[in-house]
C-alpha cells in the first residue's frame, strides 16, 4: 500500500475541491505537509501543492485504509502519479518583490572601511538610518527567497546585524538555509552580501563557528556540518550536471566568500565539491559578483538572480539534507571493503583495513553493528560513511542520525498513543524506529550507551532476530500493527494487520565510547547477540599528525611550527590514556585562533600548552591512578613551563583527585 495505489482522477478532483473549500493553509496542515516549493498541480488557472494533494486524494479513493501521512517521497514520485492521471504539473509562480540596491549603498561601506563605535558622534544618525535601510531591504529579500525558492525543504531566512558588536559592519548579508540545521554557520546556504565591492550572490558553506554556548546544540551543529561534508563528496553525476547547467553565467568557484572577484580558484563544480567536502572545510563558495555600477543597473532584477542561484542549488540541498534523490536512482556502488576504503580515504580518515572488513562482513552477514572505541576516533563519521555506501549500493534509501538519551522508552522508539486532531482522540503515532523503517532508511544511533537499552528497544528485540512481532496498538485503520521482516512474510497479512515490512537489508549502526564499556554489561545478552561489536582503534601517529597539520595550512611558518611542537609534545599523553585524533584536530583549530596576531615567544608556547590541556584533555583523565597521574605530570611540566606549575598541580588535585603532595621536584 502506497501512493502508487492512487489511480482515480476523480479522487484528485475531490481533493482539489476540499483545497478550494478550506483554503491552502488549513489543507496542508490537515494532511501534515508544508508548502510545495518545487512542483504544483495547475488546474483551472490555480495552483495546488502536489504532495498534500496526492495524500488527500489517496484518502478519498481508499477511505478504509491507513492514511498515507507524510511517509512517502515527494518530487518525481508524486508528480509522475498525478501527471499520469491527466493533471498538469509545473513550478510554482514566484511572487514579485520590489527590492533594489544602489551604488550609494556600497559607498557607505567605503566610508566605514574600518569598524567604529556605534554612537551619534562617530556615526551620524543619517548614516545609521542608511545602514538600517540596507538591512531592511536584505531582510525583505531573504524572507521572499525563503517563500519562493524551489527547494523542497523547510528553509529558514536570516539577516546579519548592521551594527556588529556595537560597531559599524563592513558588510551586511542575508541568507536562507535548511531549518533542520541548528545554526546557519554549519549549513549550506544561499546568500547575498552587500559591501564596498558591490554585491556577492553565492551558494556557500557557513563559517563553521558561532556563539552557540550549549554543548549539545554545538555538537548537533558540528555533526550537521560533518554530515554535509560527507554528502558533498558523494553527489551523483546527474545531480552535478543539473546544478552545473542551472548555474548562471559568470559564476566563480571560490575557496571562500568575501574575496575579490576574478579568482575562480577551483574552476569547476566537481572541484568545488571535492574542496567543500574535505575535513574541516568551511566558507567554500560558488559566487556571482556585481560591482557598484552593475548593482545599480540590476535594480529589482537582483531578486531574480538570487532566486536563480537558489533554484540552481535545489538538487544539491535536497540531496544533502532530504536524502530522497537516491531513491530514484540505480545503485552507484557495491557494498564491499574496497568501496568503503575509498570513501574513508576521501574523508581523510585513518581507519584500519581490518576494521572496515569487519564492518562489511557484519552487515553483509545480517548483523547490526555497534562501533566502539575511544572518544574522537571518528566513529560517528564512519557510521555515516557506512550508511552512505549502503544508500549508493541500493541497500537503503537514506539514513537518519540520532543521539540516544537516558529518557528513551518504547514510546520514543517504537511509538505510542498521542492526542490527535481537534477532538483529542488518542491515536497511535510512529516512533523513531518505525518512522525510518517505513522510509526504508537505516538508523545511526550515536552514543548508544546513553540509553537504557532493554527499556528503549522493547519489541525490537524480536524484530532484530528476524522474527515478526505484533504491537499492542492499533493503527487508524483499526488493525493491530505487525512488524514483519521481509523474509518472514505470510504469517501476518494486510487484510488482518497493518503490516510494517522491515527490509532484510535494514540495519542499525550504533556507536559507543570505550570509556563507557562498563555499560556494555548492562545490556542483556539477548540484545548483545543481535549486534556485532567492532572496535575503531586509534590510528598510528602519522594519522594524528596529518589531521592536525592539515588545520595549520596557510598559517605563518613560525606560528605553525609553534603549534606543531606543542601538540606533538602533548601527543605523548596518548600512551597514558587513549584519546582519538579528532581531539587533536580540535586542538589545532583552537591553537590557530589562539596564536593569531601574537608574537612567537616561549611564554606563548607555555600558555598555549596549558590551555590545550585544560580545555581539551583534562576531563578525559578522570579516574587515572596515582602512577598515571605522575606520568602525566612529568610529560606536561616541560611543555607548560615553571610559571604554570602551580596551576597544573591545583587542577590535578581539584579535578582528578590526585593529592598535591604527590607532585614535587622528584616528579619533574
Amino acid at each position: 500500500m502506497g501512493p502508487g495505489d492512487l489511480t482515480s482522477a476523480e479522487a484528485v478532483l475531490a481533493a482539489i475541491a476540499e483545497y478550494d473549500r478550506i483554503g491552502r493553509d488549513k489543507f496542508i496542515k490537515k494532511h501534515g505537509f508544508g508548502r510545495s516549493r518545487k512542483f504544483v498541480v495547475k488546474h483551472d488557472g490555480k495552483e495546488y501543492d502536489s504532495k498534500p494533494l496526492l495524500a488527500a486524494a489517496y484518502g478519498y479513493q481508499h477511505p478504509d485504509r491507513e492514511p498515507l501521512g507524510n511517509r512517502f517521497s515527494g518530487g518525481q514520485q508524486t508528480t509522475a502519479i498525478l501527471r499520469n492521471l491527466g493533471f498538469e504539473i509545473g513550478s510554482p509562480r514566484a511572487m514579485p518583490v520590489d527590492v533594489s540596491f544602489f551604488e550609494e549603498d556600497t559607498r557607505i561601506f567605503e566610508r566605514y572601511s574600518q569598524p567604529v563605535r556605534w554612537n551619534n558622534d562617530a556615526v551620524p544618525q543619517d548614516d545609521q538610518k542608511y545602514f538600517k535601510g540596507i538591512w531592511e531591504r536584505l531582510k525583505i529579500l531573504s524572507s521572499w527567497l525563503q517563500e519562493n525558492a524551489a527547494i523542497d525543504l523547510d528553509m529558514r531566512a536570516t539577516t546579519s546585524g548592521y551594527q556588529a558588536n556595537a560597531t559599524t559592519a563592513r558588510e551586511i548579508w542575508c541568507c536562507i538555509y535548511p531549518a533542520e540545521v541548528p545554526n546557519k554557520s554549519y549549513a549550506l546556504q544561499v546568500a547575498l552580501i552587500i559591501s564596498a565591492r558591490g554585491a556577492e550572490i553565492c551558494i556557500c558553506l557557513g563559517a563553521g563557528n558561532s556563539q552557540v554556548k550549549e554543548p549539545e546544540k554545538m555538537q548537533a551543529a558540528e555533526r550537521s556540518l560533518e554530515h554535509l561534508r560527507n554528502r558533498l563528496l558523494t553527489v551523483p553525476p546527474d545531480i552535478i550536471q543539473q546544478v552545473a547547467t542551472a548555474l548562471p553565467e559568470g559564476v566563480e568557484f571560490r575557496d571562500s566568500w568575501l574575496k575579490e572577484p576574478g579568482g575562480d580558484e577551483l574552476g569547476s563544480l566537481e572541484n568545488w565539491l571535492a574542496f567543500a567536502g574535505r575535513p574541516g572545510a568551511t566558507q567554500a563558495s560558488m559566487s556571482v559578483y556585481l560591482g557598484p555600477e552593475e548593482l545599480e543597473t540590476a535594480g529589482a532584477d537582483i531578486a531574480g538572480t538570487f532566486l536563480t542561484m537558489a533554484n540552481a542549488a535545489a538538487p544539491l540541498f535536497e540531496y544533502c539534507y532530504a536524502g530522497e534523490v537516491m531513491t530514484q536512482m540505480e545503485p552507484l556502488a557495491t557494498f564491499d571493503v574496497a568501496s568503503l576504503e575509498e570513501l574513508t580515504r576521501k574523508r581523510g580518515l585513518h581507519i584500519a583495513p581490518r576494521t572496515l572488513r569487519s564492518i562489511v562482513s557484519a552487515i553483509r552477514s545480517g548483523k547490526h553493528v555497534i562501533l566502539t572505541g575511544p572518544p574522537g576516533t571518528a566513529k560517528t563519521t564512519l557510521a555515516e560513511i557506512v550508511c552512505q555506501l549502503a544508500e549508493h549500493s541500493g541497500r537503503c534509501e537514506g539514513y537518519t542520525l540520532t543521539t540516544a538519551t537516558a529518557d528513551w522508552t518504547t514510546f520514543e522508539t517504537i511509538g505510542g498513543l498521542r492526542p490527535s486532531g481537534s477532538t483529542g482522540t488518542l491515536e497511535f503515532h510512529d516512533g523513531l524506529f518505525l518512522t525510518v523503517i517505513r522510509k526504508r532508511y537505516w538508523l545511526i544511533i550515536d552514543e548508544l550507551n546513553r540509553s537504557q537499552f532493554d527499556r528503549a528497544f522493547g519489541q525490537m528485540f524480536t524484530v532484530l532476530s528476524n522474527q515478526p512481532v505484533v504491537l499492542g496498538h492499533r493503527s487508524r485503520s483499526g488493525k493491530l500493527i505487525a512488524l514483519v521482516p521481509e523474509s518472514a512474510q505470510g504469517r501476518y497479512t494486510p487484510d488482518e494487520y497493518d503490516v510494517v515490512e522491515i527490509p532484510d537489508s535494514w540495519r542499525i549502526v550504533a556507536t559507543m565510547n570505550v570509556f563507557d564499556k562498563s555499560l556494555l554489561f548492562e545490556m542483556s545478552f539477548a540484545l548483545m547477540r543481535r549486534f556485532a561489536f567492532i572496535e575503531v582503534a586509534l590510528p598510528e601517529q602519522q594519522g594524528f599528525e596529518e589531521l592536525w597539520q592539515r588545520e595549520l595550512d596557510g598559517l605563518e611558518t613560525r606560528q605553525a611550527a609553534l603549534i606543531d611542537d606543542v601538540i606533538r609534545g602533548i601527543f605523548k599523553v596518548v600512551e597514558i590514556k587513549q584519546i582519538g585524533p579528532a581531539t587533536f584536530k580540535d586542538m589545532a583549530r583552537f591553537a590557530r585562533e589562539y596564536v593569531s596576531g601574537e608574537d612567537v615567544t616561549p611564554e606563548l608556547q607555555h600558555e598555549l600548552a596549558f590551555q590545550l590541556f585544560y580545555s581539551f584533555l583534562l576531563p578525559q583523565f578522570e579516574g587515572v591512578t596515582l602512577e598515571q597521574g605522575k606520568s602525566l605530570y612529568r610529560e606536561l611540566q616541560p611543555l607548560i613551563g615553571l610559571e604554570n606549575r602551580s596551576r597544573i598541580e591545583r587542577m590535578m588535585a581539584d579535578i582528578l583527585g590526585l593529592p598535591l603532595g604527590h607532585f614535587n621536584s622528584d616528579d619533574i
